[in-house]
């Protein structure tokens, strides 16, 4: 059970900012989206950055109350973040939940908005930290306090904001033309079976082709409206992601 708490519970963190995020309707299971292993996306020093991580929080939870024993079945309360630490000075956090301050109720469905600009000698790695106390069944001691801390958000030197991201490999996959009105091709791909996903600047995922295995690809973005994207080159050896904009 404690795993499931970690992983809804990352949405439960709340600043004050001036943008409001909107939970993505396509998820309709308890947890939270993007996943541990999907993770954010990565972020470039001058550009404005936004990450919107979406929340479901179960209606309840089977708990052991007396060992030996059936487990019985138990309503969650709420879901609360008592600190949150490591984003970028640039970078702010926003809860969106029914409950006062960074609080969720049980069965609600939230976000979080991350966003900001990232200025000139932030480039680098920020792992998040956040505690989280969890509460079931209306008792005002929590049942558990977790602390995730597998998120990370990557800064960018500006200059290779266009390059790869989040490049595990040393594969010399390019995308081009970019910026583009429609057609993209990659290149450099090897001949293992590549999952190709186009992701919009808030990492929700628009399109996906799978199972390539040549060394090119062509694709259509032309219904796209205009704005930033990113390709996603995932394979058994590797994982890239580079930035294109339409245009």
């Amino acid at each position: 059970m404690k795993k499931l708490l970690l992983l809804f519970a990352i949405t439960s963190v709340s600043i004050i900012a001036n943008a409001q995020c909107t939970p993505d309707p396509a998820y309709t299971q308890p947890g939270v989206y993007p996943d541990s292993a999907t993770g954010f996306l990565p972020a470039c020093v001058g550009e404005y950055y936004e990450q919107v991580v979406t929340n479901i929080v179960p209606n309840d939870t089977s708990v052991e109350i007396i060992p030996f024993l059936p487990p019985v079945t138990l309503q969650f309360d709420s879901v609360v973040v008592s600190s949150f630490s490591g984003l970028p000075a640039s970078m702010s956090y926003q809860c969106v939940s029914s409950l006062n301050g960074c609080a969720f109720a049980g069965g609600e469905t939230g976000c979080i908005l991350i966003s900001g600009t990232p200025s000139a000698g932030e480039e680098g790695n920020y792992t998040l930290t956040i505690v989280v106390d969890v509460y079931l069944g209306g008792d005002p001691t929590p049942i558990a306090t977790e602390t995730v801390d597998w998120y990370v958000i990557k800064v960018l030197a500006a200059g290779n904001c266009n390059a790869g991201l989040n490049d595990n490999s040393e594969e010399n996959i390019t995308l081009f033309p970019n910026p583009t009105d429609g057609l993209l091709k990659i290149e450099g791909l090897n001949y293992y079976s590549n999952t190709i996903s186009i992701l919009n600047i808030n990492g929700k995922l628009i399109n996906q082709y799978q199972d390539i295995k040549t060394s090119s690809f062509d694709f259509n973005v032309e219904n796209l409206e205009n704005g930033v994207y990113f390709v996603k080159v995932d394979n058994i050896n590797s994982s890239k992601t580079i930035r294109f904009t339409k245009k």
